[in-house]
Formats: C-alpha cells, sequence, structure tokens
C-alpha cells in the first residue's frame, strides 16, 4: 500500500491533485464548520425566524448577482488557467478590463431593479422588503468579490480561492455581528453584518488577486498578446450563466418554496439542515478548486489520456474522503441539529435525506467542472435545466401538507429534501452519462472493483 501511494506521488497531476486539495480540504472545512457557528449564533440570537429571514433576505441578492455576473466569474476561470499556462500575461490583463467594464453595467441595472421590485419579491417569498432593498446596494462589490477569487482559482491559488470562497465572508460576518450586538440587538443585525462583510472581503480579494497575477508574471516574457472579442466572451459565459442560474435554482428554490408556502421558521430550520449536510460534500468542492484548471489545461493540450487519469484520481479522493463524514451523520443526525436547540431537531429526517444526495454527488465525481471546462457548458446548462424542473414540480408535489406521501412524514421540510435529493442524483448520474459518450470514460469510482 505504501509502495502504491508513493508511485502514484510520481505523478505529477497526482501530486498537485493531492497537495492543492489538501490545503483546500482543511480551508473548505474550516469554512463550513465557520458557517456552521454562524447558523449557530443566528439561531440562537435570533432564532429559527430570524435565521429564516436573513436566510431569504440573502438569497434575492444572490439571485440578482447571479444574474449581474453573466458566468464571467466562471469563464475567467478557462481563460486564466489557459493563459497562465501559456504565460500570456498581457492577454490576462486586459481580459480583466473588458470584464470590469461588462461587470459594472450589469451590476448597476440588477441593482436598480432589485431596488424597485423589492416590495413584491418580499410578499411573494414571506421576507420583510427593506432588507431587500438595502441588500441591492451591494451587488457591485460582491460581484467583483466573486470575480476575483474565482480569478485565483484559475491562477491555481487555491488556499487563496479556498479562503475567499469558503471562509472570508462567513467569518467577517459573525465577527461584525458581535460588535453589532453589543449596541443593536434587533433581529436584523446578520443582513447588517453581512453586507458589510461583501465590503471587506470584495477589497481583500481585489488586492490578494492583484498580488498573486504581478508575482506569477514577474520576470517572465509575456507570450504572444490574444485579445478575446467581447462577443466571443459572452457566447461562452452567458451559457454557464443559465448553467449557474439553473444550479442556482437547484439549491435555493426549496428554500424559496418553503418561505412561500410555510414560515420562515422552516426556512431556518431546512436551512440548518441543509448547511450541516454540506458537510458530506467538503471533498468534492476542495477537489474542484484544483482539478477545474487542471482539466482546462489537459483540454487545452488535446491530452485525454491525462484528463482520464486526473478524473479517476480526484474521484477517488473525493470519495474516500466522503464516505467516513457521512456515515457519522447517519448515526448522529439528532446529536447535530440539536446543538441549535429544540425546535431544530425535526429536521433530522431532512438532513438524512440531504446527506444522502451529497454522497451521490462524491460518488459521480467532478462531472459538472469537466463538462464545463472542456466546452460542453450548454450540455451542462441543459441537464441542470431538467433538474431544476424536477426540483420544482418535486417540491410543489411534495412541501404542501397535502402531499401524497405525507401518512409516511413527507411534507414541508422533509418533502424539500427529497426533492433536493432527488434532482441532485438526477443531475449527477446523468453528466456521468455525457461525460462518458463524449470522451469514452466513466467518472464514478466503485471501491475494490476495476473499471
Amino acid at each position: 500500500m505504501k509502495e502504491k501511494f508513493l508511485k502514484a506521488l510520481q505523478d505529477k497531476d497526482f501530486s498537485e491533485l493531492l497537495k492543492g486539495s489538501s490545503i483546500s480540504f482543511l480551508l473548505r472545512f474550516g469554512g463550513l464548520a465557520v458557517g456552521y457557528i454562524l447558523t449557530l449564533v443566528i439561531a440562537n440570537l435570533f432564532g429559527a425566524k430570524g435565521l429564516g429571514d436573513y436566510v431569504l433576505a440573502i438569497i434575492v441578492l444572490r439571485l440578482f448577482t447571479l444574474f449581474a455576473k453573466l458566468g464571467l466569474d466562471t469563464a475567467s476561470i478557462r481563460f486564466l488557467a489557459a493563459f497562465a499556462s501559456q504565460n500570456k500575461w498581457t492577454s490576462i490583463v486586459y481580459l480583466k478590463k473588458q470584464f470590469v467594464l461588462i461587470l459594472s453595467v450589469t451590476s448597476v441595472i440588477a441593482s436598480l431593479l432589485m431596488y424597485f421590485l423589492a416590495e413584491p419579491i418580499a410578499g411573494l417569498i414571506g421576507t420583510q422588503y427593506a432588507y431587500i432593498q438595502l441588500n441591492a446596494f451591494f451587488i457591485l462589490p460582491l460581484v467583483f468579490f466573486m470575480l476575483h477569487y474565482q480569478s485565483l482559482r484559475g491562477l491555481k491559488r487555491i488556499a487563496e480561492f479556498s479562503f475567499f470562497y469558503g471562509i472570508s465572508q462567513t467569518l467577517f460576518t459573525i465577527i461584525v455581528i458581535f460588535i453589532i450586538y453589543q449596541f443593536y440587538t434587533f433581529s436584523d443585525v446578520p443582513v447588517y453584518a453581512y453586507v458589510v462583510s461583501i465590503i471587506i472581503v470584495s477589497v481583500m480579494s481585489y488586492f490578494s488577486y492583484k498580488y498573486w497575477l504581478r508575482k506569477k508574471s514577474s520576470g517572465i516574457k509575456s507570450a504572444e498578446f490574444e485579445v478575446m472579442s467581447y462577443k466571443k466572451l459572452l457566447q461562452i459565459s452567458i451559457p454557464l450563466m443559465f448553467a449557474q442560474s439553473v444550479q442556482f435554482i437547484m439549491i435555493w428554490t426549496d428554500k424559496l418554496m418553503l418561505g412561500a408556502m410555510t414560515t420562515s421558521e422552516q426556512v431556518g430550520i431546512y436551512h440548518t439542515a441543509f448547511k450541516l449536510s454540506m458537510f458530506a460534500a467538503v471533498a468534492l468542492m476542495s477537489i474542484n478548486s484544483i482539478a477545474s484548471p487542471k482539466f482546462a489545461e489537459m483540454y487545452s493540450k488535446n491530452d485525454m489520456e491525462g484528463l482520464k487519469r486526473v478524473v479517476h484520481q480526484s474521484t477517488k479522493m473525493i470519495l474516500w474522503t466522503s464516505i467516513p463524514l457521512v456515515i457519522i451523520f447517519f448515526m448522529y443526525p439528532k446529536f447535530f441539529l440539536g446543538m441549535f436547540g429544540k425546535e431544530f431537531e425535526v429536521g433530522v429526517m431532512a438532513f438524512i435525506f440531504l446527506s444522502f444526495g451529497r454522497l451521490i454527488s462524491s460518488f459521480s465525481g467532478s462531472v459538472g467542472n469537466i463538462l464545463q471546462m472542456t466546452g460542453n457548458q450548454v450540455v451542462y446548462m441543459n441537464i441542470l435545466f431538467i433538474g431544476a424542473i424536477l426540483n420544482i414540480l418535486l417540491n410543489f408535489l411534495l412541501i404542501p401538507a397535502s402531499s401524497p406521501l405525507s401518512k409516511f412524514g413527507i411534507f414541508g421540510i422533509n418533502g424539500a429534501a427529497i426533492a433536493s435529493m432527488s434532482s441532485l442524483i438526477f443531475w449527477n448520474l446523468s453528466m456521468v452519462l455525457v461525460v462518458k459518450k463524449k470522451f469514452g470514460f466513466y467518472t464514478f469510482y466503485i471501491p475494490f472493483i476495476k473499471r
């Protein structure tokens, strides 16, 4: 076993995956832990209703931000990874200017729409419109924050990317909550803390990106200058935006529909179960951080054997690091939810369903990232779209008290969890089949069975 591992370390790609994903795993796990603490703090200081109102307000901000960024943050990973591998540093600088110009315009438009539509949106999802109007002013810094941390990912600065993506915003939100709470104790404290954290991390991510771009390009003569037309940028990024939109629907629809069809308390309890289940996906997210630019690099070189090898290596690492966490969740679900208060223990069944969905994602591997990094973003978008429709239909069917499965306890938050789990399984297994058809190999890994 030891000899096999030492031999595997001699593989440059595996070694890079292991090193990068190990750093990312620790930071991602830390990020989820900090997120767990934030949920715990809000739940204990403001109750399930306070947590639900906070979650609903943040969802609206995230939704408008999603459309404002046009998928350019994800596209930046692909372009930066390819340009950096070819030492086209001047091209990267020019590309960033193009991104800034587009995103400045779209962010202002999104902010105006969110501000003036705040009242009907709040009435629809059952939250306060003042929160939505306040958040509308923070779309621009949030968009640039996302652009910069994804750009760090494209430059393979995985530690920095993982910190900004998984830890920074939550960490600063907690700090600001404790500061504000000393002087002001009303339930809108978490919302104010969240928008303050956006400003802090947006500035930090900008300087981090500038520092690493300058450091990586220092002393290296830039290769031939390559200009990407705005048309080509948008042709690649807009399908990614639609894919992200559908992914957003899959992640947040259940919470929005719970808010519209039940109460904000139910949203708070479900959000807690959802947050906890994300620990089961920490390995997948960590390894994706370093694997995505590797996929883009292999594909740009037309190295299909290298792509296959990296995919299989990453899937093995994801599965073996996910299984122990899922087993612990299945054994002690009531303990974990009970830490937030007695009222949260009703989310045990939802927590188990959501954790099982995460296990299937780990079993499937980095299928979504493979498709996005290899020019198959349209196929990726189509699969997500069908999965999102399935999610919406199942939520409409299973959330109401009149759910056809209500006699089994499947309604409300449990119905939402079943809907989320089912769409997640459909999404992942469909992408496994597409990767097989396009590249000739399966991404999943079954222990002890040779493929």
